[in-house]
């Protein structure tokens, strides 16, 4: 049978396993959300511990964040370089339309910003 997808029988194996771990993680989620009984006192959502880890983490991530030469070379090269960069080619494109118009070489009627 894994011959016609093109994968060998142990991976086909190892796939059919987690399907069927996925298909009973859900039919015990379904079995728990659907007890009248079970979760009243949390507003009737299942409690997933692996999802209060994951935002707790998300949550404390800055108390816990610890500067090193790789995290201050991300934030120059995300945040600082992009800034100055952008800056720049602003700068540039309105030094070269300012020199147009005071040359002459733009007319007023072909300015994007007029005032009339």
């Amino acid at each position: 049978m894994a011959e016609q997808y093109g994968i060998s029988q142990t991976e086909y194996e190892l796939i059919k396993k987690q399907a069927a771990r996925r298909a009973e993680m859900r039919r015990e989620f379904l079995k728990q959300r659907t007890n009248p009984f079970k979760h009243a006192a949390e507003a009737g959502f299942v409690f997933d511990d692996a999802h209060q880890r994951f935002i707790s983490m998300k949550v404390t991530q800055f108390e816990y964040f610890k500067p090193n030469r790789r995290t201050a070379i991300f934030g120059i090269g995300a945040v600082v370089i992009p800034m100055f960069l952008y800056g720049f080619l602003i700068h540039k494109e309105r030094s070269i339309r300012e020199a147009k118009c005071r040359s002459g070489e733009l007319r007023y009627r072909d300015r994007l910003f007029k005032l009339s």
